[in-house]
């Protein structure tokens, strides 16, 4: 068993991206803050300054895991020698009870998860989800996606800058709004937009 898609192949190489699009999620999102309260961000990509600097208007607490690059070098428990996902999980985000997490930033993260993979970790942070908490995330829809996940770099509410692509790319899952939804229980999708890109945005909600 696999936590996350296996090892890049050479293939197709991708558009050129990297430049600055508007986030019709990322604004969907801001819009729906309040200015009076302060929330407890989870970033499950790579550590950016720029990210945590737009996080810090609204954040009382900023939590940042690069998971896919820890579950990628992480051989000390591993689902082969049967040890469960949920487990992988708990080692390797090691969450008081008491945390929550009011808005997850999954970036792309989930083009790169394996469903059971995916749905594990899911349900594992919905333990720390309350009601009405908020994911963001990027999904392809293109057949390769890049062969690591790249950094987005929040330019401000509205906009956002994507990763320069590589020139080894891997086959991306496609995953379809079943798909998601699926795999995503308790969660609904509050926004989704999709993009000239070939990405398509979504903004998940916690269910009361």
């Amino acid at each position: 068993m696999k936590w996350f898609r296996p090892d890049a192949e050479p293939q197709a190489v991708l558009p050129a991206q990297g430049e600055v699009r508007h986030s019709l999620a990322l604004n969907a999102l801001y819009h729906r803050l309040d200015s009076q309260r302060r929330y407890n961000v989870l970033d499950l990509g790579r550590a950016c300054s720029q990210n945590v600097e737009f996080f810090s208007q609204f954040c009382g607490k900023i939590y940042i895991e690069d998971l896919l690059s820890t579950l990628s070098s992480f051989d000390y428990l591993s689902p082969e020698d049967g040890t469960s996902l949920d487990a992988v999980f708990e080692y390797l985000l090691p969450y008081q009870s008491t945390t929550r997490f009011d808005i997850v930033f999954s970036w792309d993260l989930f083009n790169y998860l394996e469903p059971d993979s995916f749905r594990h970790l899911i349900g594992y942070l919905s333990r720390f989800c309350p009601p009405g908490a908020l994911i963001f995330s990027l999904i392809s829809t293109l057949e390769s996606i890049p062969d690591k996940p790249g950094t987005y770099r929040i330019q401000d509410s509205e906009t956002l800058q994507y990763p320069a692509p590589g020139t080894i790319l891997r086959r991306c899952p496609c995953y379809q709004e079943p798909d998601l939804l699926r795999l995503m229980p308790g969660f609904r999708v509050c926004n989704s937009f999709l993009l000239r890109n070939g990405f398509k945005e979504y903004l998940f909600i916690r269910r009361r």
